[in-house]
């Protein structure tokens, strides 16, 4: 088996004649062509019919193998629900900004989801132990998290050719949360642009409540890592192609055709969002406008047929081919049209010829995940292969346009824009053109296909999980043993431990939040054994600890070190009689500002402490409010026996005298246990982190999540209570 297996929709793969398979050269498997990728990889897809057309199965999954393919078989059924349906009727409009194109069945999702679980089975099957998984496009959203259930130890990567759309536009899609969740069994997610990861960030933030770093977020005990990776072209394929002999013929023959006049060209699939209309409404106005360089100037489209038979597109196909007979009548003269509209593919040397000859490149998608044509074109004006000087008018819409500033850039919805753009660069002096050619050139020689690949499988195969061992629970398993040992042996341990995020899930509402049976039946074992004392030390007023674990055996804390109620003494009582709390009158008028400018925020006014909850606002906003709030009020009471901090969603003052540290400190002078365990997920919690008891042999202390921590060790809630719970058991 192969050590990475490459997974995309389609196969690269066509069957000849004879009934032998070859491996293509479109699209994804063109880009790839030029990266030269170390060993040997498999590929995974669909190789594009009906299974109900395959006459023997078995001998045409045998054929395809030689080549180093595994075909997923699909049914005509699956084939219309989940790829003419969901990936390109739903998904793809979605996707590219056009939710007045974006139809919404509800019979698809079924068929899109058990195609992605086909998918994850056949992967499963085929990839090597320990592999890699590289995911592409938008038809396989599903399938990152479905093949982690199937496969846990391979190192998945996942990237998105087209645009993340902003949170508003993703969250009309109805299984909004389902696509989410399933991006998030990757290990790696690229994308093209910084705004489309920024996008995908907010959706998780705003639709699935997630919010994580800049570059990654964490899934339980993974880190999924988020990355921008600009794809480029097959610049080692079109290099070959520019020494072949087609190529020097096709430029001989294009060369005469023109005759010394000017050529503008277009190069894209015909798909309503390359624009196309809109580019067809440009060149009539250019032509209306310049009317002496009508029998001068030669717009050639190659527009590559796009899925035949789909209605929308054979509208679009007849609406574009109906404006070109229309601008040619009006603006042609005997024996010249000035547009000439070719509806099929071309092979890569002609292909290049023409990029070599074009004045003039005109690449104006409405909006487009990258658009290779843009950096083809560029890396074929080359001198040393018989090419002319050129110019790219570029969409701004386009994802190449982050990567090719000396493009000029236009808005394609602009139709004088675009025409005095072609005016400009058919202006422009040979000394310009070759000037800012070069300049994206230099880039594009840095970053092509196989610099793209290496880079994203490069990212993938430094996986950080092997650096953050300490997340999993089997890691904690010294810091039990060594609890066990020392209340084996006779002696007093202690155990003290937070309880929002780190015993307890936060939710939307923090009444909510209370403890499980099972949860509170364990703390209870746990605290009724003779050399093991337990407290939960937390933020919540006493009210709530009472009510909710008031009955157990446990010694707990309230408002994070104010009061306390210990086993021993069972009355609620103040830690630190010094505890002022005159400093409110001061600060409530400035948090209840910010309640009055931050819908869905409130204020919890405790004993010793006021907090403004921001949990129920918008995330993006309340957490701007937030910092802006910090500021504010660290600015103010500067002078003032508080301390301000930022946690989980919250700002909090609290008394100086107030720490979860001083009441640990207390408790450890208090119970003079020989070795002890301290766990939290805040900053609140840092206080407790930063101790260091000389009086016991050993005090460990273990962060729940992310996030820079003094603690030694570091797990998730799920890996505490099996700390926990391990524990109970040995004991």
């Amino acid at each position: 088996m192969c050590m990475l297996t490459l997974v995309s929709n389609r196969l690269p793969v066509r069957i000849k004649e004879n009934g032998e398979a070859e491996r293509t050269t479109g699209g994804l498997a063109s880009a790839l062509a030029g990266a030269d990728l170390d060993g040997d990889y498999t590929w995974i897809g669909w190789s594009g019919g009906s299974k109900e057309d395959i006459s023997d199965l078995k001998n045409y999954e045998s054929t395809l193998q030689k080549v180093g393919v595994s075909p997923v078989l699909l049914s005509q059924e699956d084939i219309d629900g989940y790829y003419e349906g969901y990936a390109n009727s739903t998904l793809w409009p979605l996707l590219h900004y056009m939710t007045g194109r974006a139809r919404f069945n509800t019979d698809w999702m079924p068929v899109y989801r058990r195609v992605n679980q086909t998918f994850a089975e056949t992967i499963a099957k085929h990839s090597s132990k320990n592999g890699q998984v590289w995911i592409h496009d938008y038809h396989l959203f599903l399938l990152p998290k479905m093949l982690r259930k199937l496969r846990p130890d391979l190192k998945i990567g996942f990237f998105l050719h087209t645009p993340f759309p902003s949170s508003e536009i993703f969250r009309a899609l109805p299984e909004r949360d389902e696509i989410l969740s399933g991006l998030l069994g990757c290990d790696l997610i690229g994308f093209h642009t910084f705004g489309y990861l920024r996008h995908f960030r907010s959706s998780l933030l705003r639709i699935l409540g997630l919010e994580g770093d800049a570059e990654s977020l964490w899934q339980g005990n993974r880190e999924v890592r988020f990355g921008v990776y600009p794809i480029g072209h097959n610049r080692a394929g079109f290099h070959t192609a520019m020494k072949s002999k087609q190529y020097e013929e096709a430029l001989d023959l294009h060369n005469q055709h023109l005759n010394g006049g000017k050529l503008i060209l277009s190069v894209e699939r015909l798909d309503y969002t390359k624009g196309v209309p809109q580019k067809l409404a440009a060149i009539r106005h250019y032509l209306k406008n310049n009317p002496e360089m009508r029998s001068k100037v030669n717009f050639v489209i190659i527009a590559v047929p796009s899925r035949k038979g789909v209605h929308e597109y054979d509208v679009l196909t007849e609406k574009v081919q109906r404006e070109v007979g229309a601008i040619n009548g009006e603006f042609g003269e005997v024996g010249h049209s000035p547009i000439q509209f070719l509806h099929r593919g071309f092979p890569m040397e002609e292909l290049a010829a023409l990029y070599a000859l074009a004045d003039v490149c005109l690449v104006t998608p409405i909006v487009d995940g990258m658009n290779l044509v843009a950096k083809e074109y560029i890396d074929c004006k080359r001198a040393k292969y018989g090419a002319r000087p050129g110019a790219l008018i570029l969409s701004e819409f386009a994802g190449a346009a982050q990567e090719m500033s000396h493009a000029v850039l236009v808005n394609p919805h602009n139709t004088v824009g675009v025409a005095e753009a072609m005016e400009h660069a058919l202006a422009m002096s040979d000394d310009e053109m070759c000037s800012r050619v070069r300049a994206m050139q230099d880039r594009l020689e840095r970053n092509d296909a196989g610099a793209w690949a290496k880079r994203f499988l490069g990212d993938l195969a430094t996986d950080p999980r092997e650096e953050t061992n300490g997340i999993a629970a089997a890691n904690l398993k010294g810091v039990r043993m060594d609890i066990l040992e020392h209340i084996n042996a006779g002696k007093k341990a202690a155990i003290f431990m937070d309880y929002d995020g780190t015993l307890r899930e936060f939710t939307d509402r923090p009444q909510d939040a209370i403890p499980d049976e099972a949860l509170c039946s364990l703390l209870d074992q746990l605290g009724n054994h003779p050399n093991l004392e337990i407290a939960i030390i937390s933020g919540r007023p006493l009210e709530f600890l009472e009510q909710h674990l008031g009955h157990l055996n446990v010694s707990l804390v309230a408002e994070h070190g104010y009061r306390w109620k210990l086993v021993d003494q069972g009355e609620w009582q103040m830690v630190d009689s010094r505890v002022d709390t005159s400093w409110k009158e001061v600060v409530l008028p400035h948090l209840e500002a910010a309640v009055t400018l931050t819908p869905g925020s409130e204020i919890e006014n405790k004993k010793s402490s006021i907090v403004w909850h921001y949990r129920q606002a918008d995330p993006e906003f309340g957490l701007w409010r937030a910092k802006g709030l910090l500021s504010e009020l660290t600015s103010i009471t500067a002078s003032l026996p508080v301390s301000v901090h930022h946690g989980q969603k919250i700002v909090e003052i609290a008394s100086q005298f107030v720490n979860k540290g001083a009441a640990v400190d207390h408790l450890l002078e208090h119970w003079k246990p020989e070795v002890a365990l301290a766990c939290g997920d805040d900053q609140t919690d840092e206080t407790m982190f930063s101790l260091h008891p000389k009086e016991i042999d050993h005090f460990h202390t273990i962060k729940v999540g992310t996030g820079a921590t003094r603690a030694e060790h570091r797990t998730d809630i799920k890996g505490l209570r099996k700390l926990l719970e391990n524990l109970s058991k040995s004991l």
